[in-house]
């Protein structure tokens, strides 16, 4: 049989970012139940490739039936489609599966949020910091990364907005197989990201469209960008990483001293703000653990 709505499933699927093995595994599953609620049993093989389907029915209970081809098979609606999808999606609800929730509630400075028709918890120190300082209005759909703990009181599911483990897997599913670094720093609201400066050039495109919308996302003040370093040994290759990172955090700083156990850095002398200057030394910190930054 062919998929009459192929269009359609792909551009769900888009959507959602699901592959075509995801989906024909999606829509396999919705029609399983299709028959399911008739109290019948059935096999279906999808196609995305080919836009088929082939449809098995058990006739009879059990080990005594035998199997019947099914020229014509039972289709889900796209509602049910999508909620098929969606059951799919949250899975055995494991620590780290990245989720999209809606805001439903707040409670002790924390949120609450519908996944599908769950409700998870994230307290108040789990919030990214825009979320912390600014809450969503209710209905706003966020994205956000499920925890193995329980909230003591309301006995709902732990979920997190916050953190490297986060900005990691989410950034990994925005821009699969580019990333090669990430640090966080200033209280988990500034991200450091290291990748190929190919990707790099892509992310920056249209003044920077891509890292805007990924900072928004994540909830986080500030990314800042960083190309995988570049030379003949990987010394050399270290230093360039430095470099770029002094360029684009703090342009207007002057490297003094350079040296494999030693960064010496002049800030400018009308910015001596104690607070940029803490966090842009625990962030050089983070990056070259390995040197002793002192910064003039």
């Amino acid at each position: 049989m062919e998929i009459a709505d192929l269009d359609r499933i792909r551009q769900i699927g888009s959507e959602y970012g699901w592959s075509d093995a995801q989906l024909e595994m999606a829509l396999g599953n919705a029609i399983r139940l299709c028959y399911a609620d008739k109290n019948m049993l059935v096999e279906a093989d999808v196609n995305l490739e080919f836009g088929t389907i082939a449809a098995r029915r058990r006739n009879g209970d059990g080990d005594r039936g035998v199997w019947i081809d099914v020229e014509y098979p039972l289709l889900p609606s796209t509602k049910e489609f999508i909620q098929v999808m969606e059951l799919m999606q949250w899975g055995d609800g494991a620590p780290g599966r990245i989720l999209e929730g809606e805001v439903s509630g707040f409670r002790d400075g924390g949120i609450i949020y519908r996944v599908q028709d769950n409700l998870v918890f994230i307290p108040e120190n789990l919030l990214s910091v825009m979320d912390f300082h600014n809450k969503p209005p209710l209905a706003t759909r966020q994205v956000l990364a499920l925890c193995s703990s329980l909230d003591p009181v309301s006995k709902l599911r732990i979920a997190t907005r916050r953190g490297k483990e986060f900005v990691s897997a989410v950034t990994e599913e925005y821009y699969p197989d580019c990333i090669s670094g990430i640090w966080m720093g200033a209280s988990n609201s500034w991200a450091v990201i290291r990748m190929n400066a190919e990707d790099m050039s892509a992310w920056l495109e249209q003044g920077g469209v891509n890292v805007k919308h990924l900072q928004n996302v994540l909830g986080l003040r500030r990314i800042t960008l960083l190309p995988e370093g570049k030379g003949e040994d990987a010394q050399e290759c270290k230093d360039n990483e430095l470099k770029h990172f002094i360029n684009n955090a703090w342009k207007a700083c002057k490297i003094a001293v350079m040296e494999p156990d030693k960064l010496v850095i002049h800030t400018p002398l009308d910015n001596q703000d104690p607070r940029k200057i803490r966090t842009f030394t625990s962030m050089l910190t983070k990056i070259a653990p390995e040197r002793e930054v002192v910064l003039l």
